[in-house]
């Protein structure tokens, strides 16, 4: 819940859980929590195509946008949310002509028109050799 400080014009959140270990993913490879949750708010790391052990899935955009998405999926349940909490997504990748294979993806997994908000980016690297993309989600609970 967030406090009102009567000195100030804004709200204060204490954060409640850091996500560093998430079952089904490796551990991250740098010093990071995988989630963060402020309030109602989760703010997920940038997501990329790897595995539980550590390996690059996949040499297409579709193919990698799986996996980023099963992690996403793996993550945001280790927060207590899903897909459906999803209000902010932003991608970097490689090659922006790809975000239409990655666009296909996405339709199937958010139906109608309650689309999260969507920012792409062409990113010159990615971190490691092989990796097409990474996808930076916010997400927002409902009423607790």
């Amino acid at each position: 819940m967030a406090k009102r400080d009567p000195n100030a014009t804004c709200y204060i959140f204490r954060v409640r859980d850091f996500h560093s270990k998430v079952p089904g993913l490796c551990d991250p490879p740098e010093p990071y929590s995988y989630s963060v949750r402020a309030g109602r708010t989760i703010y997920l790391a940038g997501q990329v195509a790897l595995d539980e052990q550590m390996q690059v899935v996949g040499t297409t955009v579709a193919e990698q946008a799986t996996q980023v998405w099963r992690n996403i999926e793996a993550v945001l349940a280790s927060s207590g949310a899903t897909l459906a909490d999803i209000v902010k997504i932003t991608y970097f990748l490689q090659d922006i002509r790809e975000l239409p294979d990655e666009i296909a993806i996405r339709k199937r997994l958010f139906a109608g028109d309650k689309m999260p908000a969507v920012t792409a980016v062409q990113a010159a690297a990615l971190g490691l050799p092989g990796l097409k993309m990474e996808v930076d989600i916010v997400a927002v609970l409902g009423d607790e």
